[in-house]
């Protein structure tokens, strides 16, 4: 092609004041220049008439004159080019890149957010589970948005489209907890780019809970000693002392899987650790739930079964040998309690019959509440005080299989539970109906 006047071809040599030219596939007008040394060919989106010329040519004469005068912004004369390269030229100007809120798609950040800031989270758990979050709920959804579009009645939109999808509730809504979980990752996403970008801006999480409905709270089940006892007959009997264990104790199936052999000290089970998803948690979920609880005769028998039949040093293990998994545990529970045929319950119920049955039998609520390793005592009463209709006819039997070593007060290195009696007469009165 021939350069026309006041053009050059696009192999043609380019002079230091730029050029106005026509490519061979376009029939739009071009601005090829140098800047910082890097050459720069952008389209005008103009086509190429004299008029348009001769408007190509003014514009880029303004850009020559600015880089001589050094006020020229690259980000300004081309609001179009991708942030990384205005970010590259803001740079050399020896300026900082600040974009706008509706100049950042939020999935151009977030590609990038992966790459330099998610790394630092610490936990495997956590980064599974942002990345879940993420990749199959947020990006969908926001992937094509800029930040400055993302409002709160946008994000509400959002988190009432979200539904189960899978098990016995997909399709169904998401919970409220189930929601504001989800939200996390994207809140951090939302401020980490109002920090890089220096953004004051109002966020779309402000008084977002306020909206979402409320999910009525499930009681706590607990379960009836004699469903309990119908369970264990239908339980893989390799699986009975774990589930003893834990309704003896209130631990649950990720402290089980924590549990060491030489956290078994003396009279004492030393609850320091716990095992979630694969992962060994160096500290317990509060500071509150790391206890001890005083080995009994019925919790001892249930030791020894676990201790004698590995050779590993974490105490429970699955019928394959290998570490106790909540997520197997949860399953092979369910089977048996189809196969007994009583109420759903699930193996966390363990921990709520232990409180109640507790309860029934007349131990101190302060002694259960170090025992629970709850944060608050007010928990104790609130969430396993409720009536259970005919628990108190289970009372004998509760107190024969805990046993009345469980009953009488003990000595603890524990100072939670040093001086708490738990008034013997009050429960042998509590058994007698």
């Amino acid at each position: 092609m021939k350069a026309k006047k006041g053009m050059l071809a696009l192999d043609a040599p380019v002079k230091e004041i730029g050029s106005v030219k026509r490519r061979k596939d376009s029939k739009k007008l071009y601005v090829d220049f140098y800047y910082f040394g890097h050459r720069i060919i952008r389209s005008t989106e103009l086509d190429d008439t004299p008029a348009n010329e001769k408007r190509v040519r003014d514009f880029l004469n303004r850009i020559m004159e600015r880089i001589e005068e050094g006020t020229f912004k690259f980000s300004d004369a081309f609001p179009g080019a991708s942030r990384k390269e205005k970010a590259f030229f803001t740079n050399l100007e020896g300026r900082e890149y600040r974009p706008e809120p509706h100049q950042v798609k939020f999935g151009e950040y977030v590609k990038e957010w992966m790459k330099t800031i998610f790394p630092t989270f610490g936990s495997p758990t956590k980064h599974r589970d942002y990345k879940e979050a993420i990749n199959t709920k947020i990006l969908p959804h926001f992937k094509s948005m800029t930040f400055h579009q993302i409002t709160g009645q946008e994000l509400f939109k959002f988190t009432e489209s979200l539904k189960c999808t899978r098990g016995a509730n997909k399709g169904k809504p998401l919970s409220r907890s189930r929601k504001i979980n989800l939200l996390i990752p994207f809140r951090a996403i939302w401020n980490d780019a109002c920090d890089h970008y220096r953004w004051v801006i109002k966020s779309p999480f402000d008084n977002l809970h306020k909206k979402l409905p409320k999910t009525e709270k499930k009681e706590h089940t607990v379960i009836r000693f004699d469903d309990w006892m119908k369970f264990l007959d239908n339980l893989e009997e390799y699986y009975r002392p774990i589930a003893e264990l834990m309704i003896l104790t209130g631990m649950i199936p990720s402290e089980m899987a924590g549990l060491r052999k030489e956290d078994i000290e003396g009279e004492y089970i030393n609850l320091n650790k716990s095992y979630v998803l694969g992962e060994e948690k160096k500290s317990m979920k509060t500071a509150f739930r790391k206890r001890q609880i005083f080995i009994t005769h019925a919790i001892r028998a249930r030791l020894d079964i676990l201790k004698n039949r590995t050779d590993k040093n974490y105490l429970v293990t699955t019928a394959r040998g290998t570490r106790l998994n909540s997520t197997d545990f949860a399953k092979v529970w369910k089977k048996g309690v189809i196969q007994a045929g009583i109420p759903e319950v699930t193996s966390y119920s363990a921990r709520h019959s232990f409180a109640a049955w507790s309860l029934t039998i007349g131990i101190n609520p302060l002694r259960l509440f170090g025992l629970m390793g709850h944060a608050s005592k007010q928990m104790v009463f609130e969430v396993y005080g409720n009536y259970v209709e005919g628990l108190e006819e289970d009372a004998e039997n509760i107190f024969e299989y805990f046993g009345q070593d469980f009953i009488m007060p003990r000595k603890s290195k524990n100072p939670i539970l040093n001086g708490y009696s738990t008034g013997y007469s009050l429960q042998r009165s509590a058994i007698s109906y």
